[in-house]
């Protein structure tokens, strides 16, 4: 998911593919432009209720960023771009 904002500065539109970059991979993603979202904010499901085949965000994680205190990798923060993907 991605702000309107965002969406519309990347040329991304809902339904359209593109590539989400962290420090450890990358990986395609099916665009959903959502009002709900802040711009500069990234959400990408993770868990009950997706659909099968899609993304496993933890490839996406590293142990570089994590919490200070408990020590497990950072789940909801973690830095990320999205960039467009064109179809063929």
């Amino acid at each position: 998911r991605v702000s309107p904002e965002d969406a519309r500065r990347l040329g991304l539109v809902t339904g359209g593919p593109a590539r989400l970059v962290t420090r450890t991979g990358a990986a395609q993603v099916m665009v959903e432009v959502s009002p709900s979202m802040r711009p500069g904010h990234l959400a990408l499901p993770n868990g009950t209720g997706t659909r099968d085949g899609g993304v496993a965000p933890n490839t996406l994680t590293s142990l570089q960023d994590r919490d200070a205190f408990a020590g497990t990798p950072w789940h909801k923060f973690v830095p990320a771009r999205l960039e467009l993907l064109h179809d063929g």
